[in-house]
């Protein structure tokens, strides 16, 4: 893997929060620097919620662990895949997966609500896990090696117990929490000229936001719970938008989309309108975004 020559940014001085992590602050991984980042609501830089010194180590997704308020970090690493989890509201690290079942491409992560399982995108197939990180097998439907759910980008699990999947060819796949049927119960596909779909999250009025990115079309789109489309919020903008990656809604409603290629996050309103550039000058090929939901320490 290519470092950045970037160097990584000393931590602020404390806030007048005692928590590490605070809900609405930004998480952003970012790739080429081997950390992930932490802005606050307004998009200030905060700190370095975690990196890694392995150097073949690639961080990909972001989750939330709702059970025990803990941000998921996806590892795709050289010999060893994982998944890491760091509190919120101190900081500490663990090591949540380490599987030799968890060889493929780690993608897409996140903490289901219905069954608290966690589930795991790597590559090909969709893996399983308990909360503890105890690896799960249910017949032929977990590990799933569904070829829609291939190289899945961006996992959501969402609060009625359903959960989202941006996917590599696929569009978006609407999934429910089961282990005796895997199939999707709503779908979109990919805009015309696009093929890859990297972020997906959920608004407060239960529609999507997803980014597409094709060779000269990209799109920050907004679809109805059902996953039909509503619009585009950025409407082909090479000028803005190049190479969209992860995505995420603010508490105040705004929508967030990181561009890999431009190096930041962009802040826009749900009618489309640039709020303000957040990240230049601290990341380097960012790739997966969340915001801290509210949660009780």
């Amino acid at each position: 893997m290519v470092s950045s020559c970037l160097p990584l940014p000393e931590e602020s001085k404390p806030t007048s929060s005692s928590l590490f992590t605070a809900p609405g602050d930004i998480i952003v991984s970012s790739i080429n620097n081997d950390a992930v980042y932490v802005f606050d609501s307004e998009g200030t830089y905060k700190r370095i919620l975690w990196s890694t010194t392995r150097v073949a180590d690639v961080i990909n997704a972001l989750g939330w662990m709702h059970s025990t308020n803990e941000i998921l970090i996806s590892v795709e690493g050289a010999a060893v895949d994982r998944v890491i989890a760091v509190s919120v509201i101190d900081g500490r690290a663990r090591e949540l997966i380490n599987d030799a079942n968890f060889v493929g491409t780690a993608r897409g992560v996140a903490q289901l609500y219905s069954s608290r399982d966690i589930i795991a995108s790597e590559g090909a197939t969709m893996e399983r896990y308990n909360e503890n990180g105890i690896r799960e097998s249910h017949g032929t439907i977990w590990p799933s090696n569904v070829a829609t759910l291939a190289n899945t980008h961006s996992i959501r699990a969402l609060q009625d117990g359903t959960w989202i999947a941006a996917t590599n060819a696929s569009g978006l796949r609407l999934f429910p929490d089961q282990v005796t049927t895997f199939a999707s119960s709503a779908n979109a596909a990919p805009p015309t000229g696009t093929t890859i779909t990297y972020g997906v999250d959920q608004t407060s009025t239960g529609q999507f936001i997803a980014s597409w990115e094709g060779g000269s079309e990209d799109y920050l789109s907004l679809y109805n719970s059902d996953l039909s489309f509503n619009r585009h919020i950025i409407g082909n903008d090479q000028g803005l938008l190049t190479a969209p990656r992860g995505v995420a809604v603010k508490k105040n409603g705004n929508f967030l989309v990181a561009d890999q290629t431009r190096q930041y996050i962009i802040e826009v309103t749900p009618a489309g309108s640039v709020v303000k550039l957040i990240g230049q000058g601290f990341l380097n090929s960012p790739y997966a975004l969340i915001v801290v939901p509210d949660f009780s320490p």
